[in-house]
């Protein structure tokens, strides 16, 4: 999706910014002042790392927007000359390394400057300077504030690597759908051919690396979710029930009497609650009590103490759900760092953890607070809004009748869209070359809208990728939906709250597939959607 725009100057446009653009590249440094000068930014160029080095000594900026590779040095050698003001990082390659590396030294964000770096240029800036002007009223807040300051930094650091997780995860989950496609296709070219079990492997290994997609995709908060109304204290016992068998500290429950129910996706719920449990019983011991309770409540000054990892949602009756423990506690230091990806304090590391439960919790829209302290022990709590009394799941659009039968007969080709072009070309081979289906391919939303305008009488099924720019596949449906109420269409994504079932239901898609698919599950969708069977 775009990011959201700020708004024009003298429409609440932050006063009195300078942003520093530290870009070699001159047109495009010229773009960004036009664009950010009509937005009521000021704005200071220095094409190289000297220059801003020498700008830096006599002044100041509220944000600079740092080319990694300049002429001169890279962006971690400028750090290590001069102290930059808050900072997001360009580079014209997306590695990873690179991001990890900076958002590390503090960058704010890290851009890649593809097709839409314009675009999405001014809605990074816009929630960078309000996160800074979040931090200076904060800063001059009394002391009593500056525990949610903190909390703010944390919860800003989240969303950062939480977005980088989830860009990188969605790149994979198209390699990885090119690799699976390819790979079923040999294998059934192969037939009883020696190379079956080592292809056969290779599928596996693939699975499991999909696996780990999706547990970043769930730090990310942009997970797949199927969302249903639930009851917390049904959802905790089941969820205890799971780990009774499993030696450990005692687990006490206290269910609060008549919660409202909350809407989410119970299996994920389910994993940070035994996630959680898991923790406390290993940091409490074999002896102890770990403390589990719900409640309704509105957190306020009793929590004061304690440290938001991610706020709660607004709305005065919330309700929680406490893990607690009398075990080791955490050091500051182990606070600080418990919720990133991949660290552990135990000898041998085990995967996402904490940050994998708390990117499904924002993916909820849930908070989470934690107090802890060596030798006194953790306590969690988790947020969530009650349900909406009119919250109900939709079910996947059934496809009727046609009206003329023999019309609709000659409907078969597909059209398939997807911005990945290695992916596109294997979908499309696989349609074609061995279902046999005439395939028309677009490379994102709008040009799939325009070949429906064109083509609708021959087209029977729209495959469509839910994050093409442009025009996502959402919007690229809806917007053939209202040229051809009968159209059919098949939703696929590797993740996106935005996309998944709910969307596939509440857009008018006959079914949703998630990336990696197997070729197999793409020809029963499609032939269902043709009826075929």
């Amino acid at each position: 999706m775009t990011a959201p725009l700020p708004p024009p100057p003298g429409k609440g446009a932050e006063p009195g910014v300078t942003i520093l653009v530290i870009e070699d590249d001159r047109g495009l440094a010229e773009l960004i002042r036009e664009d950010f000068e009509a937005r009521g930014w000021a704005c200071v160029l220095c094409p190289t790392g000297r220059d801003a080095v020498a700008w830096l000594e006599g002044h100041t900026a509220s944000l600079a927007l740092l080319d990694y590779s300049l002429p001169d040095m890279n962006g971690a050698a400028l750090l290590d000359l001069v102290t930059l003001p808050p900072f997001i990082v360009t580079t014209g390659a997306g590695d990873e390394r690179i991001a990890v590396a900076m958002m590390k030294r503090g960058a704010l964000d890290y851009l890649v400057k593809d097709g839409l770096f314009l675009e999405t240029l001014p809605g990074a800036v816009a929630r960078a300077l309000g996160h800074l002007g979040t931090e200076r009223r904060l800063a001059d807040a009394e002391a009593s504030l500056r525990v949610a300051e903190e909390s703010l930094r944390q919860a800003q650091k989240m969303e950062s690597l939480g977005l980088m997780a989830g860009g990188i995860a969605h790149d994979f989950n198209n390699l990885f759908q090119s690799l699976q496609g390819n790979l079923e296709r040999a294998r059934d070219a192969a037939a009883a051919g020696p190379s079956v079990g080592f292809l056969d492997k290779a599928l596996g290994i693939l699975a499991k690396a999909s696996f780990l997609t999706h547990r970043m995709l769930d730090f990310s908060g942009k997970g797949f979710r199927d969302p249903e109304l639930l009851d917390l204290n049904a959802l905790v016992n089941a969820g205890l029930a799971s780990l009774a068998d499993l030696p450990g500290a005692e687990i006490q429950f206290q269910p609060a009497p008549e919660l409202p129910p909350i809407e989410g996706d119970g299996g994920q719920l389910v994993r940070v609650l035994t996630g959680l449990v898991l923790n406390a019983r290993e940091a409490q011991g074999a002896s102890g009590t770990v403390q589990v309770a719900t409640r309704l409540c509105r957190p306020g000054a009793e929590i004061a103490q304690g440290v938001w990892i991610h706020p709660a949602p607004p709305g005065p009756d919330l309700v929680c759900l406490s893990i607690r423990d009398g075990g080791v506690g955490m050091t500051p230091e182990v606070l600080e760092r418990a919720f990133d990806p991949f660290f552990t304090t135990h000898p041998t590391g085990r995967g996402l953890g904490l940050s994998a439960a708390l990117g499904i919790l924002r993916g909820h829209h849930a908070g989470l607070w934690v107090s802890t302290e060596p030798g006194k022990g953790t306590t969690f709590r988790i947020f969530l809004a009650p349900a909406h009394p009119q919250a109900r799941t939709l079910p996947l659009r059934t496809p009727g009748p046609d009206p003329a039968p023999a019309s609709a007969a000659g409907r078969r080709t597909i059209l398939l869209a997807d911005d990945d072009r290695d992916l596109r070309e294997t979908l499309a081979d696989f349609l074609g070359e061995t279902l046999g289906y005439p395939v028309l391919q677009a490379q994102d939303g709008q040009e799939a809208l325009e070949i429906y305008q064109r083509d609708q009488g021959s087209i029977g099924v729209v495959l469509m990728d839910a994050t093409m720019p442009r025009m996502t596949g959402a919007e690229a449906f809806k917007a053939i939906l209202a040229l051809d109420p009968a159209a059919k269409g098949i939703l696929c994504s590797g993740f996106s709250e935005e996309t998944g079932t709910q969307v596939a239901r509440e857009c008018g898609f006959m079914a949703f597939l998630k990336k990696p698919f197997p070729l197999k599950s793409l020809e029963d969708s499609l032939a269902r959607a043709l009826g075929d069977r």
